[in-house]
Formats: structure tokens, sequence, C-alpha cells
């Protein structure tokens, strides 16, 4: 039986509807903290450990990136708004591409990264993408499938980093 999305989503956004700037918001924070700190750690990759490792990080995070980013385009599911009458707290106008979500794979496979090089800046980055990931999912662009699995890729695909 599937279940009434709608009625799921309206229950757990209805107490945030007078806040949704305040997630809008956070949700463009976390990302662009995200984005801002990973040229950051490749340096420090590179200062760390030389090229080699910096050329073997960039491979591996970037090949899961495409790899993430094919297979959500082959399976193009259709995002919550676009198939349930909701009206989501994040503003978002793309269609399809859903799952994984390449947002909280993203900042979960640079927390792994920062996991590298500092175990409480990772621990801390870890817990701001399962952050975003709740965002994401209370904002409405996501299902929670959708940011589990963006997580356990970004898991996965960080755990390649410690080979």
């Amino acid at each position: 039986m599937m279940m009434n999305y709608k009625r799921f989503y309206d229950r757990i956004s209805a107490p945030l509807r007078s806040y949704a700037k305040v997630l809008e918001g956070l949700n463009k924070l976390i990302t662009r903290t995200f984005y801002l700190l990973f040229p950051i750690f490749l340096i420090w990759v590179w200062l760390r450990n030389g090229w080699f490792v910096l050329s073997t990080t960039v491979l591996i995070m970037g090949g899961g990136f495409f790899l993430l980013s094919l297979g959500r385009s082959l399976y193009n599911r259709p995002r919550p708004y676009q198939t349930w009458a909701i009206q989501p707290l994040i503003k978002k106008d793309s269609l399809g591409k859903s799952f994984p979500s390449r947002h909280v794979f993203s900042a979960t496979v640079i927390a792994m990264l920062a996991l590298t090089l500092n175990p409480w800046l990772g621990g801390a980055m870890l817990f701001l993408a399962g952050a975003l990931a709740l965002l994401r999912v209370l904002g409405g662009v996501h299902y929670p499938s959708d940011v589990l699995a963006g997580y356990a890729i970004g898991i996965l695909v960080g755990l390649l980093l410690y080979l």
C-alpha cells in the first residue's frame, strides 16, 4: 500500500510554515558553507600529502559525483511537489532528478574529506550534512529516501578516500 505523502508532508511542514524563509536560508547557508570549504580542504590535502593524493582525492570525489549524476538522470524520479499537491517550503523549479539527493551526497562526501583531515571538523560537517538532508525533506524538495541514499552514497564514496 502506498502511503499518502501529502498527508505526511503536511503534518511535518505545518509547524514550520511561518519559518519557511529561515529554512530556505539555512539550506542556502549550509550548502554554500560546504562549497566554500571544499577548495580549502583540497589545498589542505595538497599541502599535507602532495599532488598524488590530491589528484586521487579529486578523481574519487569527481567520479562519485559524475556517477551519481548519471544515475539520477537515468532514473529521473519526480520531486515530491511534482507528484503530490504539496507546497514546498524551499523554492525549487527543477523537475525530476530527485533520487538520490546530489546536495546531500556532495555535502556528505565533502564531510568525509574533512574527516580525513580532522576528526572533529569532519564529525561536525557530517552532522551538518545530516541537517541539510533534514532541511531538504522539510523543505519539500526531496523524499526521505532521496536524502538517505545521498547520505549513504556520500559515506561510501568518502570511505574510498581512506584506501
